[in-house]
């Protein structure tokens, strides 16, 4: 079992989330809820999330409903999440689930394996959104 870790740095733009733990259902919930908490304290709604969770992945169902209990309460908030999962046991398809749910909620998302690959992302949403 591995220790739960969340550290959140505050960038100019966006914040920048690390987590650590298991690779259960109700960390993901803990997680998404404690970054929602900081970006409505920081006034920053985009984030890059980059997960290391061990264990083996979750069924789509599971994802499905811990991203859908993590994304509703942030509806309308304007959110874009670049979410990158460094485990390479866990599936590109359920990434995906966990993206398709969030966008079909409002919440601007796109997942990644790659660190600087999630952060061009987010910083290019950014530029765009101020240009806009």
């Amino acid at each position: 079992m591995a220790d739960y870790a969340l550290t959140i740095e505050r960038h100019a733009a966006y914040l920048h989330a690390t987590v650590h733990g298991d690779n259960t259902p109700a960390m993901i919930v803990r997680y998404m809820a404690e970054i929602r908490e900081a970006c409505l304290r920081e006034r920053i709604f985009n984030v890059l999330i980059v997960v290391d969770l061990e264990g083996p992945g979750l069924s789509m169902l599971e994802v499905y409903k811990a991203i859908e209990r993590s994304v509703d309460p942030a509806t309308g908030l304007g959110l874009q999440v670049a979410y990158v999962d460094l485990n390479p046991e866990h599936s590109d398809a359920n990434m995906l689930i966990g993206e398709n749910v969030a966008m079909t909620r409002g919440i601007r998302s796109h997942t990644f394996r790659d660190v600087n690959a999630a952060r061009e992302w987010l910083l290019q949403q950014i530029a765009g959104a101020q240009h806009a």
